[in-house]
């Protein structure tokens, strides 16, 4: 009798346990989100274009698949503050910082924009004046990073 619950608890504890070690990759069974923004049709607003869409201001796709806008700034030890929005300010289509706003970004620095309505204004403050290139990498989570060119 003894015997037979030990060999109970022992199969049981060797099942229990044969299945915790085993992983499943979940990404393999759920879909991952689409990115469906027209980047081409969302443009760079901020305090240097009074957050108009302005043509000028509007991204351009490269032959890599990201999208880019080129301005000129100057270096008065200000920051500019600045997001991606359509014409409409739509709420999928309104990129900017993820819960605080402010950010700074500097040049050269990846970083992961936020779209929702939420989503706060970000700064930038050249340290030369010159043209920036405001660059996103489209995704799920879309990547900006500020070159000077």
């Amino acid at each position: 009798m003894l015997t037979s619950k030990l060999k109970i608890m022992f199969l049981s504890t060797a099942v229990f346990f044969s299945g915790c070690t085993s992983t499943v990759n979940i990404r393999e069974y759920l879909p991952l989100p689409q990115d469906n923004r027209e980047y081409s049709e969302i443009y760079l607003r901020g305090v240097f274009n009074w957050w108009e869409a302005e043509p000028d201001y509007q991204l351009i796709a490269d032959d890599n698949g990201a999208y880019f806008v080129d301005v000129k700034l100057i270096a008065d030890g200000q920051p500019y503050d600045f997001r991606f929005a359509d014409d409409v300010y739509s709420s999928e289509d309104n990129c900017g910082a993820a819960a605080v706003t402010g950010k700074s970004v500097n040049v050269g620095q990846s970083v992961a924009l936020h779209c929702d309505a939420s989503s706060g204004n970000l700064k930038f403050m050249p340290s030369e004046t010159g043209t920036y290139r405001f660059l996103i990498q489209p995704g799920i989570a879309p990547d900006l990073i500020i070159k000077k060119l």
